[in-house]
């Protein structure tokens, strides 16, 4: 019997990597998933590959930073299932690298139009349909970066939004907690998978170094002194939408390897 048998999830962000991982964990645990992304292509590549049938998924176009394409999935979402069980939040945007000495702070708008706002209209959406199930889960994915900046990737602007999902993770927990809705947030570390793989084997290749090379000194920092994968952080957020977590909410579980040890 799996966790999440006759429960319906719905994933934003299903991507190559911890998307689709977290997506795979649930249909393994027996539960349906509306799948959500930017990218069409690629959200429709992953269904085909995971659910050929779509007897399990529901897969639509979605734009967190637009309010109406939030509400659009999860009705659709809702009324294909007849239910809704949980929210995962998994969709970014990183693409804004250093510190505030180097950084025009007018390119961070569109970090916190998504990361934080969209992440918010995602949840404001989803909540009358958690509600008519007696509640449910809703899974942010946040960072080591909010609690510690990075000297191998320091991105200030990515850290203060996830810093932020984590704030309103004790927020939410609090105020959705008499509906029955429990509110998480887990953080990985650097975190092993195609993403962090491609980064560091293009500092590889521009240094010309081997990939090991480059890995071993930021897992040296690791208390276990390896990666945590996609697929871990992905069984984590079936654990919170689990009923083993039932009784869990306003909790930040990091799942580093021991990376905020340092």
């Amino acid at each position: 019997m799996g966790l999440l048998n006759d429960k319906v999830i719905l994933v934003a962000g299903v991507g190559r990597g911890l998307g689709k991982d977290v997506v795979r964990n649930i249909l393994d645990e027996g539960g349906s998933v509306i799948m959500g992304d930017l990218m069409d292509d690629q959200l429709m590549e992953i269904q085909h590959d995971l659910d050929p049938s779509g007897n399990q998924t529901f897969a639509q176009h979605l734009n967190l930073a637009d309010k109406q394409s939030n509400a659009n999935l999860i009705k659709a979402g809702y009324e294909k299932f007849n239910g809704l069980d949980g929210v995962i939040q998994v969709a970014a945007y990183d693409n804004t690298m250093g510190g505030l000495l180097d950084n025009n702070l007018d390119d961070w708008d569109k970090v916190s139009e998504i990361n934080i706002k969209g992440t918010l209209q995602l949840i404001q959406e989803a909540v009358p349909y958690l509600k008519k199930e007696d509640g449910g889960a809703v899974v942010f994915i946040g960072s080591t970066s909010a609690a510690i900046p990075s000297e191998d990737f320091l991105q200030m602007s990515y850290g203060i939004g996830k810093g932020a999902l984590r704030t309103a993770t004790h927020y939410l927990s609090k105020e959705l907690g008499p509906l029955g809705i429990r509110v998480n947030n887990i953080a990985p570390g650097f975190k092993w998978g195609p993403v962090l793989e491609s980064a560091f084997q293009g500092q590889a290749d521009q240094y010309g170094l081997t990939l090991e090379e480059v890995t071993k000194p930021v897992k040296d920092k690791m208390a276990l002194r390896r990666f945590a994968t996609d697929d871990d952080v992905a069984k984590s957020c079936v654990f919170f939408c689990s009923d083993y977590a039932k009784n869990i909410t306003g909790q930040n579980l990091y799942v580093d390897a021991g990376y905020v040890l340092n």
